[in-house]
């Protein structure tokens, strides 16, 4: 610690108190553990330190570390201080140390936890015995007590109260075999004992971070610490198995920089799940371009995926307490019909500042808005001026100065995402370089930081890498540009305001244009996902997800269910008077009937209340369920009042499709809810895919989408693998139903399409558009991207490459001899084609055909050649 001449710290001591309004009263959080709960340093990475946050100055921090029962690592000098890597040098290749007390305090100020604490007593090894108050050696168990003791007695001569309400806990790598084998009562004993012993402890809370490193040994302390969270009430467990990769190499212990900010993000989400602290965000305002508005077609943007998480959190929608979504523009573009269903009992409040097509200059009022770009389309109107209040007019270019009469109000929180149609702008239109261009952008954004402090000058914000498009190289180097001036940007305006953090958040990273987007601009379902993911995680509302962008491939290969590898008629579940080899059974009371006029189809009837199923886990299914599987079944309906569930549990996640005699829907409804007749006395075929490469499923029914694209969320996280069809509570739901399965399909080995399937009904298979646009959804039917004169789609009817204008339906050759002429094409062996006549041009007759193709020349003849002249034409038709 650098020390100061006594005189300045007697100076700050009396500026402080002399300006005190009043007493604070801190939460405060208490760290321990071992060696991964103080840190190492020596993972051989270029850029071992936390790095710089301005979280840092305002979080209070306290530490006392040491190596062992007789060697001191180093402390915080007996005070508080901020938020910082501690004193190292004794362990080799470590020359600070740093745990998760980093990204826990970051993450709690960014999601807006005020007058909090962190106190750190870590050690650099050993087992749970030395935290034990009643061992022999508990030099771990005094080192706490002491270094909090000391800690709280620094804020109660400063006047301030506090109370302990976190336990961070780290530890189990070096424990021995017997102490593994208590690690469950060790940790709840040193729980129960601070509790009593510290002060102000009595409710606290603690967080188990699970270990990572691998051992038997260690298989024991996780599943013995896992074991007593899940029975008491105020210990908690968080699985860091995950992270087993990112240890160090020189040790295979200790967690590299990457691992050490997602754990200490995990034990944020950990205190804030169990209500010790709460996300407080105040008016919470996206500004930006179409992509924070959304619309422009079914694409409520990046912002629902953030409401989302804010819901399924339970943070509530009030300016006090949560958050509240504002800004001057309700509703997407245009006011496009666009699909947010309500989660968590929350609905979504479309409030915002992002302005379809708008430039940065335009909303730092730089520049007068132009023609045809306020006032219509929902575009809303004026600028950040007008929408903070602090000018009552706005300039236009076509009817001068207008007054300004929108919504108004004064920021807490604000995402800013902007510039790339300014980018546009500069370079494409003007010819710019990139640098001069960025530079632009740069300095108008400067301005709306200014404009934003100018209205709260305690705003947070929170200002996005602009997304890159799939346009041309000059935009990417400029897009480019402009995000390699943001952090200098964000250092300087820091340096200027200490009540104003920013934050720079980083969705580009990963997002790839040309698979994200609808329009190779715009981010398609997935693509909002993505985006709304890691501006979420920049509030503190979720832990950071992995920006390698390389999501996996959604389902995009086709197969009909007749070549699964698990196949079940629906006599083999139940052959009249027995499940045959007891791969399938039955829970509760229900009525069974092989049908007389089709004697392989099962009627299955659950005469009265109360949970009752067929379940098939042991058919093969619990063997591997939980990668890419596809499972289908098809149901006739005679009664369903109230509700038939597809349970399919994957080991990690439980998929729940309730099926209703009107529609089918998620079990919660608030992910999709399609309205159809399953009660018109015929079968439907019910088709789910697992994709947990993006931790998501997919419905269709009848070869319909029924999910959005994208896919939804799981209904549940747990450890679930039954397969269930039927009634599975005891409540209202599923009573009295009545249905006859025709089979249940399943396939453990990959993800597949239904025969034909079509998600943005616009005649080109989701497989096709995948195999050529990297998307199911990419390829539009009516372009004509390699510009050969023929549509994607007459290039889908021909089976040719849409990419390629040397790929085309095109005649080789003709020859005419002794009355007949033969005419040669390259043709595919999935399509038919057939040879057309005519004399006139307008009466066409067919010659020969349809004949399949070859995958190679194809000759197709006219035996019949007569006359001066005669006109052909070939069509390429499917089979």
């Amino acid at each position: 610690m650098k020390s100061f001449p006594r005189f300045a710290t007697l100076l700050l001591a009396f500026a402080l108190s002399s300006h005190r309004a009043s007493a604070v009263h801190y939460k405060l959080f208490v760290l321990t553990g071992q060696s991964n709960s103080l840190g190492t340093t020596n993972a051989g990475e270029a850029d071992s330190s936390p790095g710089a946050d301005p979280a840092d100055a305002h979080v209070k921090f306290y530490w006392s570390n040491i190596a062992d029962a007789t060697h001191p690592l180093g402390n915080s000098g007996g005070a508080f201080s901020t938020l910082q890597a501690q004193q190292g040098g004794y362990y080799t290749g470590s020359a600070t140390h740093w745990g998760p007390e980093i990204h826990f305090g970051r993450t709690l100020y960014r999601a807006g936890v005020r007058d909090f604490g962190i106190i750190k007593a870590s050690r650099g090894g050993g087992g749970n015995s030395f935290w034990s108050k009643t061992s022999n050696d508990h030099h771990m168990y005094t080192q706490v007590m002491d270094t909090v003791n000391a800690a709280t007695a620094t804020l109660a001569t400063n006047g301030d109260t506090f109370e302990i309400v976190g336990l961070l806990y780290l530890q189990g790598e070096s424990d021995s075999p017997t102490e593994a084998s208590i690690a469950d009562t060790r940790i709840k004993e040193l729980v129960d004992n601070l509790r009593v012993d510290l002060p102000n402890a009595g409710s606290m809370h603690a967080v188990i971070g699970g270990i990572a490193a691998a051992g038997t040994t260690r298989d024991t302390v996780r599943a013995k610490q896992s074991s007593i969270a899940a029975v008491t009430s105020y210990i908690d467990y968080f699985n860091n198995l995950d992270l087993q990769s990112q240890v160090a190499a020189v040790d295979n212990l200790h967690f590299d920089k990457a691992a050490k900010r997602t754990i200490g993000e995990r034990f944020a989400q950990a205190f804030f799940s169990a209500s010790i602290v709460s996300r407080r965000y105040g008016k919470l305002v996206f500004i930006g371009d179409s992509i924070t508005q959304g619309g422009n077609g079914d694409h409520p943007g990046y912002r629902y995926t953030v409401f989302k998480h804010l819901a399924e959190r339970g943070v509530p929608i009030d300016a006090d307490t949560g958050y509240r979504f504002a800004g001057s523009v309700t509703g997407p573009y245009a006011n496009s019909t666009i699909t947010t269903p309500t989660v968590n009992g929350q609905s979504f409040e479309n409030i915002h500042d992002g302005h379809f097509g708008w430039r940065a200059s335009w909303e730092c009022a730089r520049v007068p808005l132009p023609s045809g770009r306020y006032n219509t389309n929902n575009l809303g109107n004026g600028s950040l001026l007008n929408w903070t209040g602090q000018s009552s007019s706005y300039a236009t270019v076509n009817a001068g100065t207008l007054p300004y009469t929108g919504a108004t109000y004064t920021p807490d929180t604000v995402s800013i995402m902007i510039g790339i149609n300014d980018l546009a702008d500069y370079i494409t239109t003007g010819g710019q370089s990139a640098a001069v261009a960025a530079a632009t952008v740069r300095d108008d954004i400067s301005t709306m930081i200014d404009q934003l402090r100018a209205a709260n000058p305690n705003v947070r914000i929170h200002l996005n890498r602009v997304l890159h498009t799939n346009q041309t190289k000059a935009m990417h180097d400029g897009v480019d540009a402009l995000n390699a001036l943001l952090p200098a940007l964000i250092a300087a305006k820091n340096a200027s305001s200490s009540t104003s953090p920013i934050w720079l958040a980083d969705a580009s990273t990963g997002f790839n244009p040309a698979t994200q987007t609808y329009d190779y601009v715009h981010p398609h379902a997935a693509g909002e996902t993505y985006v709304g993911d890691r501006i979420a995680a920049s509030l503190g509302i979720i832990e950071t997800p992995s920006n390698s962008g390389t999501s996996s491939a959604p389902p995009h290969i086709e197969s009909g269910s007749s070549s699964f590898n698990h196949r079940f008629e629906g006599h083999e579940i139940w052959n009249g008077s027995a499940f045959p080899n007891a791969l399938w059974k039955q829970t509760g009371t229900l009525t069974k009937t092989i049908d007389n006029a089709a004697p392989t189809d099962l009627r299955v009837v659950n005469p009265g209340s109360g949970g009752a199923w067929i379940e098939g886990t042991d058919s093969g299914w619990k063997t591997g369920n939980t990668g890419n599987w596809t499972l289908e079944t098809r149901i006739k309906f005679h009664a369903n009042p109230s509700g038939f569930i597809l349970w399919l549990g994957t080991g990690n996640h439980t998929i729940l499709v309730e099926i209703h005699g009107d529609r089918t829907q998620d079990n919660g409804n608030s992910t999709y809810n399609v309205a159809h007749n399953n009660l018109d006395g015929q079968f439907h075929t019910f088709r789910v895919v697992n994709d947990p490469g993006n931790n998501a499923y997919h419905v269709w029914r009848d070869g319909v989408r029924l999910t959005p694209v994208a896919g939804v969320a799981y209904d549940n996280s747990s450890t679930e693998n039954r397969l269930i069809l039927g009634d599975y509570t005891s409540q209202s739901f599923g009573n009295n139903f009545d249905a006859t399965i025709d089979y249940v399909r399943y396939d453990l080995t990959n993800a597949y399409l239904p025969t034909g399937a079509d998600a943005d009904n616009d005649e080109l298979p989701d497989s096709w558009e995948y195999q050529y646009g990297n998307t199911i959804t990419t390829m539009a039917a009516a372009n004509d991207d390699d510009h050969d004169g023929h549509t994607n789609l007459e290039e889908y009817l021909a089976n040719t490459h849409p990419l390629d204008s040397s790929s085309s339906l095109a005649i080789s050759s003709i020859t005419s001899s002794s009355g007949m002429t033969a005419i040669r094409l390259n043709t595919s062996p999935q399509r038919l084609y057939t040879l057309f006549k005519s004399e006139d041009l307008s009466t066409w007759a067919a010659v020969q055909g349809p004949v399949s193709g070859t995958d190679g020349i194809l000759t197709l003849e006219d035996t019949h050649a007569s006359g001066a002249r005669a006109f052909y034409k070939v069509k390429a038709t499917m089979p």
